[in-house]
């Protein structure tokens, strides 16, 4: 079936139809192109490597930061400046209550 020439639309039907294409490309940006991966989100990276078991009571805050700086190239993105102090106290408080003689 051949489309409809734009003059033999009413106003309305043109209305539903720009409606349903402005839905269909934001269906289509919100959703990863098809075998693509997205891309790893360094705070949530960070965070999980903190409050995992992948560290022990000889860390110091500075092994902390360099494995933080490990995790910004691994995801190609720097952590802001408030997130990593948010993760270093994380990192503190964890450093505490799993070590509390180390502390």
């Amino acid at each position: 079936m051949a489309p409809k020439p734009i003059d033999q639309w009413s106003p309305d039907e043109l209305r539903l139809e720009i409606t349903r294409l402005t839905e269909e490309l934001a269906r289509r940006a919100a959703a990863p192109a098809a075998g693509r991966k997205q891309a790893a989100d360094v705070v949530k990276s960070c965070e999980n490597w903190v409050r995992g078991h992948a560290w022990d009571e000889t860390f110091t805050p500075e092994m902390v930061e360099d494995e933080l700086a490990v995790h910004e190239r691994k995801t190609n993105s720097d952590l802001q400046p408030m997130e990593r102090e948010r993760l270093l106290q994380l990192w503190r408080a964890l450093y505490g209550e799993r070590y509390p003689q180390a502390a």
